[in-house]
């Protein structure tokens, strides 16, 4: 081979492999955003069993959920973060596995509140209800949950 296609080659070599390297990042770069963004609290379920409802129903309903999600994102966060450090505890050269497991109960004890305060919030909101809202909030949400259907 001459010296000349040698060198031709060996810049489009690497003009590839810099595009390659690009691309790469971008991917990663993208999908660790998408999963940042996605890690809040999702109230899917939710406000997803609220579509068969009557149109103000089911705008009451969403904007319930969609306010609880962003009321209790600053405990999520908080749950998120205690379990990052007890999982990251792990890795110490002499781990603690009693202030680890501490820690992960602290963050479960933070779940659950989520959980009930939201759920409350919800039944509460779905009780004041006209009943067929309520029936068909209710058969939603048993469809969604995967309950057995009737």
């Amino acid at each position: 081979m001459r010296p000349r296609w040698l060198m031709i080659g060996l810049v489009a070599s690497i003009a590839l492999n810099l595009f390659l390297i690009g691309a790469g990042a971008g991917i990663v770069a993208l999908g660790l955003r998408i999963a940042r963004e996605n890690a809040g609290a999702r109230p899917a379920v939710l406000f997803w069993a609220a579509q068969p409802m009557s149109p103000p129903a089911r705008r009451e309903t969403r904007r319930l959920v969609l306010g609880l999600r962003d009321q209790v994102r600053p405990d999520v966060e908080r749950s998120r973060s205690l379990k990052v450090q007890a999982w990251s505890a792990l890795g110490e050269a002499k781990p603690d596995g009693a202030a680890i497991k501490q820690t992960l109960a602290r963050s479960r004890q933070i779940d659950v509140a989520i959980r009930t305060r939201v759920e409350a919030a919800v039944v509460d909101q779905v009780l004041a209800l006209p009943p067929p809202d309520r029936a068909a909030y209710a058969s939603a949400i048993s469809r969604e949950l995967g309950a057995p259907r009737r």
